[in-house]
């Protein structure tokens, strides 16, 4: 609420009792409606709802509200008026039903696989989709590195040795280290190049060291992830470059790094480390969670633009060990933003089903080049839709961001959306957007509130009234050229890398 009550408070009304100038809506019909601003308290004396509020007066209302639209001083008086009153009512009731249909089905078709466990016990708090095929990117790297400790558990490799970078291994596009055929890398600075920077030449050399070749490595891959029940993947590269038969499911990558976590703890050094320095170089660690969350310590992201941005990610909460898992998001940090909201929701969830329980869908993965790389389909709404309580989760510097977090809330708090409309709005005259919920009640937008707050998010109420001013500052800022400020937040998309 405080988002959009701002955006109003900047142009037109008052805020915490503070005079200025009140001029929304026009008349309709000849009806001389007014959509006049008043603040009130939760009891009179309340402020008056015309142009000038400088002197309370008694006008209580019910229910109580911060921000309160006037009613119409007159109503229509002539049968002309009565009939297009009630056909502009009609069209408006049908129009608002349609698109609350479309976004439902919106909303379902943006709605990727999420899952969360508590990483002691591998017991699920929460699962959505969760044995959808997906294509993994980088998360492939997570197997790559189990292999690894597997080996040098089983007495094959030691950290200290050391690899040779050839042709085949250094072949691999971006994001990569560079060494040149012939350079020798130990598999400790190998690992870190892995797990921190996401090297592919990397992956590819430590496949090498221990098996050979890459085609046998992705055959030890496989025969592991039979082993470990990972019923739904399949591998045939170390480094996640798209191939359209390697894939997996959020449910798989929860069981590799859930066994990577308990039988290997000693890679949490690899994964949670905020970078790789590499002779003068700092290379930044690509999990952006771990700059944004105190709480988050590791694991891995993975980018391609089939899959968008996928992460597995640990976060140490309220003393509970969280692993969450999250595919399909627009960019590196709307992931971590969607996955910072499921995390901190689920993890006063009881955890009672076991990973191996979800089951795999089997099928095709989907392909999400032209969403995620060529920008279309973003789950943005229109003022105009906006009906009933509702709730927003925060303000963000782009689309993409606000999107991942109504996504995150909704895979955690299902039951609050069931009916709702939801999606992401840009704050007229501004570059900010915000994710917000709409068509629910008072009482379960007070509830939802309550819950993310207490989980440590944002959230606040927003009344009826509060998204009818807001719909009005957004047809202002269309009458006053609101094309043209649309398209100042439409930013080229720049061609991103190879791989995260």
């Amino acid at each position: 609420m405080a988002e959009l009550v701002d955006a109003i408070d900047s142009k037109s009304v008052v805020r915490e009792g503070v005079p200025v100038r009140v001029r929304l809506g026009a008349p309709k019909f000849r009806m001389k409606w007014f959509a006049s601003v008043a603040v009130c308290g939760v009891s009179p004396p309340c402020c008056s709802s015309r142009a000038s509020i400088k002197q309370p007066v008694n006008c209580p209302i019910d229910p109580p509200a911060r921000w309160v639209i006037g009613i119409p001083h007159r109503g229509p008086t002539s049968l002309q008026e009565h009939v297009l009153v009630a056909l502009f009512t009609l069209i408006t009731r049908v129009l608002l039903t349609v698109g609350l249909m479309l976004l439902a089905s919106l909303t379902a078709a943006t709605a990727n696989p999420v899952v969360v466990y508590d990483g002691k016990t591998g017991k699920v708090m929460v699962a959505k989709d969760a044995g959808k095929p997906w294509f993994p990117a980088s998360l492939t790297k997570l197997m790559t590195a189990y292999i690894v400790f597997q080996a040098i558990e089983q007495g094959k490799i030691t950290t200290d040795t050391e690899g040779t970078v050839t042709k085949t291994s250094s072949a691999p596009p971006p994001s990569k280290i560079g060494f040149t055929p012939g350079h020798k890398v130990s598999v400790d600075l190998a690992l870190k190049a892995l797990l921190i920077y996401s090297a592919n030449d990397m992956a590819a050399l430590l496949a090498e060291i221990v098996s050979g070749t890459q085609e046998d490595f992705a055959r030890l891959m496989n025969a592991t992830a039979r082993d470990l029940g990972m019923t739904g993947s399949h591998f045939v590269n170390p480094h996640g470059l798209y191939d359209k038969e390697q894939y997996t499911t959020a449910r798989d990558m929860a069981i590799l790094s859930y066994a990577l976590l308990s039988k290997y703890p000693q890679a949490r050094k690899y994964y949670s480390a905020p970078y790789l320095q590499l002779g003068k170089k700092k290379l930044r660690n690509r999990n952006y969670l771990l700059r944004i969350w105190d709480k988050a310590d590791g694991m891995k992201t993975g980018f391609i633009c089939p899959s968008g941005f996928n992460l597995v990610a640990t976060a140490n909460i309220n003393g509970r060990l969280v692993v969450g898992v999250v595919f399909g998001t627009r960019s590196g940090r709307a992931r971590a933003h969607k996955a910072k909201v499921v995390m901190e929701n689920a993890a006063g969830y009881p955890a009672t089903t076991s990973l191996v329980a979800l089951q795999n869908e089997g099928g095709t993965p989907p392909n999400l080049r032209k969403r995620v790389c060529g920008g279309t389909g973003l789950q943005m709404v229109s003022a105009d839709t906006f009906s009933g309580w509702g709730a927003t989760f925060g303000k963000f510097k782009s689309a993409a961001e606000a999107e991942a977090v109504i996504n995150g809330i909704q895979a955690v708090k299902v039951n609050a959306f069931k009916q709702a409309g939801s999606g992401v709005v840009r704050i007229p005259f501004t570059k900010d957007f915000v994710p917000v919920t709409f068509n629910i009640s008072k009482g379960t937008s007070q509830t939802l509130c309550d819950q993310v707050r207490g989980a440590g998010g944002k959230c606040e109420v927003v009344t009826p009234s509060v998204f009818a001013s807001f719909a009005d500052l957004s047809g202002r800022e269309k009458t006053k050229g609101g094309k043209s400020a649309g398209k100042k937040v439409r930013k080229k998309r720049r061609k991103p890398p190879a791989d995260k």
